[in-house]
């Protein structure tokens, strides 16, 4: 595991990918990719209770259609059409939604990864701490 800095990854000396933050959990992560010229998403499924209810936040949150297909695979398909400009995914809650479904949250981060190895410029940053080696490097 690699670490890196947040400055880095937005000036593209750090090749994007899967990070867990280890930083200030204040810093306003997604106004600093937006001023460095990259959209920036924000997706917090603290306080989500079932699966259902994760979907429920990935539509509403990334401003969805209500016909999108709320499975893993309609989730891999709008990360491709999301990651065709730079993108930074700043994800609070994974903590929560393991909790629920541990298989769920790991095959989102499965899906998660294989789209930014899909993309051109496409970062996620999970604020929660795991202490797990699933993440591509440290923030």
């Amino acid at each position: 595991m690699m670490s890196a800095s947040y400055t880095s990854l937005l000036e593209g000396s750090t090749s994007p990918g899967l990070f867990s933050w280890r930083g200030d959990p204040d810093r306003d992560l997604i106004g600093e990719a937006e001023t460095a010229g990259w959209r920036a998403l924000h997706l917090d499924t603290t306080d989500v209770h079932s699966v259902e209810a994760f979907y429920d936040e990935v539509t509403a949150a990334w401003g969805l259609p209500s016909w999108f297909g709320r499975n893993l695979d309609a989730l891999f398909d709008v990360l491709g059409d999301l990651t065709v400009t730079p993108l930074v995914l700043v994800w609070d809650g994974l903590r929560e939604l393991s909790a629920i479904d541990p298989m769920q949250a790991a095959a989102v981060l499965d899906v998660l990864r294989d789209a930014a190895g899909q993309a051109a410029s496409f970062a996620v940053i999970v604020r929660d701490d795991f202490g797990i080696s699933e993440f591509d490097g440290l923030l």
